[in-house]
């Protein structure tokens, strides 16, 4: 039975093994143990034992577990290799995986390496611009004539073994992608039938410089497992893999959560606090200055607040609950968007925020006003909290919603939203707010 990694007594023996420097009992127990169990037993090792134990790797063993890590500790082990001893490493893995791993390493180093990667078609692959099908795909496919009988293909699937066959792709004399069939399909039919007369004409396909979120969409909503890639003459140049497509989807998904807290994946492996302090800083400095217009909001309304003191007390309520609004309807529509659910239904899902948001600042509104009245004794300002929220909270879902589809259309990543969302709402939320509460003490009260 397999060591599990994350076991501590794993953790402790592989560095009892190192500290004793036992490295032939290491590298006996590191055979039987699978690649993304080695790969999550690195995390947990200091960079010295980490390098110690992925030297005693065999090449090929060595090239699963680099595929298994997360891209910043494939950075810290290969940055301190040979650059000879990256290319053993690299030639056991197919180019995609290849031009994934280099995409990580400095400049220095990729260029390093470059030069004797040409066979594998790694430059190919680069040409394309990043995140791109391109990028991602790879050009190991079983392409077949489509003169060829169902015979005679059965025959080519036999010898192709060095090839991941999940789908015959037919193509004509130029190269042009006119058909597919999966394995299924093709030793169902007549073995004598050509495959032009059998093969399925309708081919989901994407372009190579579609973006790579684009092509998750399409293997996800055609239930593929895998995706044939095209030029722009339909020629066949590759095919994204559904296991590509997870990896893009994990991706993607980690990306956006980072930039919804105004933080960087880097912060995991970064030494130094002043970078890490770096990558929050622009994040923060942008809150900084828009709450700046929310202290000059209350100070506009200074007489109000030094007349009657108690309309201070509830600003802080009134701004955490629109925010709070505004932060889950921003976190419903950045999603959509990512997943592509949100095409031709930007009014529809306006309208039905809005009147979300209504029904909850009217439930919130009302049972404040209640609170407020009880505790201050006093309706007037029960009444001025009751209806901010009521209007807040309305208008913070309708901000969560035009502010992402809005940074969308400008070509600005809609993750990038919340700074700008969380600033508007506390400045909303105190101007109507305070607007009321001046209104209804002053003129009425």
């Amino acid at each position: 039975m397999p060591i599990n990694p994350f076991n501590r007594l794993a953790v402790e023996s592989a560095r009892r093994l190192l500290r004793k420097e036992a490295y032939g009992h290491l590298e006996k127990a590191l055979e039987k143990l699978h690649a993304a169990d080695i790969a999550q037993l690195m995390v947990q090792l200091s960079k010295k034992e980490r390098q110690v134990l992925f030297n005693l790797l065999e090449p090929p063993k060595a090239a699963r577990v680099i595929v298994e890590m997360d891209s910043l500790l494939q950075v810290e082990v290969l940055e301190d290799l040979e650059p000879q001893e990256v290319l053993k490493v690299l030639s056991h893995l197919p180019s995609d995986k290849a031009v994934e791993i280099l995409e990580t390493l400095s400049e220095d180093k990729r260029e390093e390496l470059l030069p004797f990667l040409k066979e594998k078609d790694v430059d190919h692959l680069l040409s394309y611009p990043e995140e791109t099908a391109g990028r991602i795909m790879s050009p190991d496919f079983l392409a077949l004539p489509e003169d060829l009988t169902v015979e005679e293909a059965i025959e080519e699937v036999r010898c192709s073994k060095e090839k991941e066959v999940l789908y015959i792709y037919i193509v004509d004399s130029r190269n042009h992608l006119v058909g597919v069939l999966s394995l299924r399909q093709l030793i169902l039919q007549d073995p004598k039938a050509k495959l032009k007369d059998v093969m399925n004409t309708d081919v989901v396909r994407v372009k190579a410089d579609m973006d790579q979120e684009d092509v998750a969409r399409i293997v996800a909503r055609y239930d593929l497992l895998a995706v044939p890639v095209v030029d722009e003459n339909i020629r066949l140049v590759g095919v994204v893999t559904v296991d590509d497509v997870i990896d893009i989807i994990q991706e993607e998904a980690t990306e956006d959560i980072y930039k919804m807290v105004g933080a960087s994946e880097e912060e995991l492996w970064e030494a130094s606090t002043l970078r890490v302090a770096g990558y929050r800083l622009p994040w923060l400095s942008f809150t900084l200055v828009g709450e700046m217009f929310s202290g000059l909001v209350i100070k506009h309304y200074h007489y109000t607040i030094s007349t009657f003191v108690s309309v201070a007390f509830f600003v802080p309520l009134i701004m955490a609950l629109s925010g709070a609004v505004g932060n889950q309807t921003q976190t419903i529509v950045v999603r959509a968007m990512a997943i592509g659910r949100i095409e031709g239904m930007a009014w529809r899902i306006l309208r039905r925020q809005l009147v979300v948001g209504s029904i909850m600042g009217l439930v919130a509104g009302v049972l404040a006003t209640s609170l407020v009245t009880l505790v201050q004794q006093n309706p007037m300002l029960g009444i001025s909290v009751g209806l901010s929220l009521l209007v807040s909270m309305t208008i913070s879902s309708a901000i969560g919603v035009l502010v992402p589809i809005s940074f969308k259309r400008i070509g600005v990543d809609p993750a990038l939203t919340v700074p700008s969302i969380a600033t508007l709402n506390d400045i909303m939320g105190t101007f109507i707010y305070l607007s009321l509460a001046t209104y209804l003490f002053l003129r009425i009260g």
